[in-house]
């Protein structure tokens, strides 16, 4: 999971998740979000050993892309990384399944 995550973060389009979004500079996005995600934040919870199985990983990897959608517009800057991100955790995800 570290490793999937290493490739995460180093990814072009990963930028807007790498932390936790700034909340002075959109006031609006708690009222939304209820539950906010970010790949530092689960960085920090792997390392803690947060994680009981490999699935609540996965489940906070995707409510990131889940948040991003609800918050974003599907074709701004943000939304588009968020559908590219899904899309290379998801194939990234299914080959270390198999």
């Amino acid at each position: 999971m570290l490793n999937l995550l290493g490739e995460m973060e180093c990814h072009e389009h990963a930028w807007p998740f790498l932390v936790p979004v700034n909340t002075k500079q959109f006031p609006q996005y708690r009222k939304v979000i209820k539950s906010p995600m970010d790949l530092s934040t689960i960085k920090r919870k792997l390392q803690d050993s947060s994680y009981k199985c490999k699935e609540e990983f996965a489940q906070d990897v995707r409510l990131i892309f889940s948040n991003c959608e609800e918050f974003n517009e599907d074709y701004s800057p943000v939304g588009r990384a968020g559908h590219t991100m899904r899309q290379f955790f998801e194939l990234k995800w299914n080959q270390t399944e198999q």
